[in-house]
């Protein structure tokens, strides 16, 4: 059986949010007409003017506000701008309730993110036999029950979703269907930059390569791409043709984690490398909780830092020579990272942790210098009390210096107040 694929985007999903909720604004916004939202971002701590730009409304980006931009560029752009702070919480519910309303049209339905979500329906269908008027009916169902809009995508597989829902967002009334005949036309006369995934590959296409174009990359012979980029090369020869082999899994959100990580944005830049080292503890034990709780040990463990200005920075991983979920074991790997990659003449303004190449802790590990079953014994309570009294019940004493962010970051979701 054939089938359409979708992509389900909502457009600047925490601001409008926001917005939706506002009656102030909500009443005289129009679903196809951008110009009708204020002018509001979702960043930070307004009364600080710090943070970043989270999300921005179409009006706010017509003045040059952007994702990523630090607040008070964004308030010097726009005077007038309306900045709210971020409330993870109503998103994450509305998130759900937005899935909710996915799978009940279209009931081969898999959550992408907390803004999107794929979806498929029978080619030829009697249930669906017109994909455009289908996609415009959960469209509509959106923005009537959320006044959130949403662009939509379709393509013959996942992929080719992807890019026609990145076509969607330029396009009025914000829906793109391609079919496998609309490839050669359509797909292969754009340029190797927006072909979705490659990131840094793209350039290697096209400085190694001399591939202008997506129809260039198709050219390519497969076995130069696969010497050139390992198994991503076939990866890449299939997307360029507008092949896709993977299928809509509704349980992504349950499948077996292959790494973990955290990250948070620092308040101010560190310049201290004590200082940092306490943040570097603090997530590697949030991310060995999450390794606890799920039975995993991981055999690879990884630093990021972003300098100043949330400009430059490195991420850097070590393989060890076995799997552990033990903070003490791994705290020295990322340290030795951090001596090992940081320019310490740049300030540290984002920092994250991840550990990955994981497997399910069956047996426990003994170590000659270490008494292995009294600290398991000693994190199953930690992890109790914590489950049972909060995160900042029982903390390591660093957290209450100065460069410690648990306590800020206990009353938030995602870095963010609930």
């Amino acid at each position: 059986m054939k089938w359409i694929y979708g992509l389900c985007d909502m457009q600047s999903f925490y601001a409008s949010c926001e917005v939706a909720s506002r009656p102030e604004y909500a009443a005289r916004r129009k679903e196809f007409d951008d110009s009708t939202d204020p002018a509001l971002v979702v960043s930070g701590d307004p009364a600080r003017r710090s943070g970043i730009v989270l999300a921005a409304t179409p009006t706010a980006k017509k003045f040059g506000v952007s994702n990523a931009m630090r607040l008070g560029e964004a308030q010097r752009l726009v005077p007038r701008l309306i900045v709210v702070r971020p409330h993870m919480g109503f998103y994450l519910e509305t998130s759900v309730r937005i899935q909710e309303t996915m799978r009940l049209h279209f009931p081969l339905q898999e959550q992408f993110s907390v803004d999107e979500g794929f979806f498929a329906m029978p080619a030829d269908s009697p249930l669906f036999p017109d994909p455009i008027e289908a996609a415009r009916k959960l469209q509509a169902k959106i923005w009537d029950t959320f006044r959130i809009r949403c662009r939509i995508g379709l393509g013959p597989n996942k992929w080719v979703a992807k890019m026609t829902n990145a076509k969607s967002k330029r396009t009025p009334g914000g829906i793109v269907w391609w079919t496998e005949e609309d490839i050669p036309t359509k797909l292969h006369p754009l340029p190797v930059e927006e072909m979705w995934g490659l990131k840094r590959r793209a350039d290697t296409l096209r400085r190694e390569f001399k591939a202008d174009t997506i129809g260039d990359v198709a050219r390519i012979p497969i076995g130069q791409l696969r010497a050139r980029f390992g198994v991503w090369g076939d990866v890449i020869h299939r997307w360029a043709n507008g092949q896709d082999i993977s299928e809509i899994n509704p349980n992504s959100y349950h499948a077996p984690h292959k790494g973990f990580s955290h990250r948070t944005t620092l308040p101010r830049d560190f310049y201290e490398r004590s200082e940092v080292a306490v943040v570097i503890l603090e997530l590697l034990d949030e991310v060995c909780y999450r390794l606890r709780r799920a039975n995993q040990s991981g055999r690879r463990v990884g630093l990021g830092l972003t300098y100043e200005r949330l400009e430059g920075g490195f991420w850097k991983a070590k393989t060890l020579s076995r799997h552990t979920n033990s903070p003490e074991e791994l705290y020295p790997e990322l340290l030795a990272l951090l001596d090992r990659h940081w320019d310490t003449r740049a300030g540290v303004r984002a920092v994250s942790v991840g550990v990955d190449m994981l497997q399910f802790t069956d047996a426990l590990q003994l170590s000659l210098f270490d008494d292995v079953p009294k600290r398991k014994d000693l994190y199953a309570v930690v992890d109790q009390i914590h489950e049972r009294f909060g995160e900042t019940a029982l903390m390591r004493a660093v957290s209450l210096t100065g460069a410690g962010q648990l306590l800020d970051r206990s009353g938030k979701i995602g870095g963010h107040y609930a």
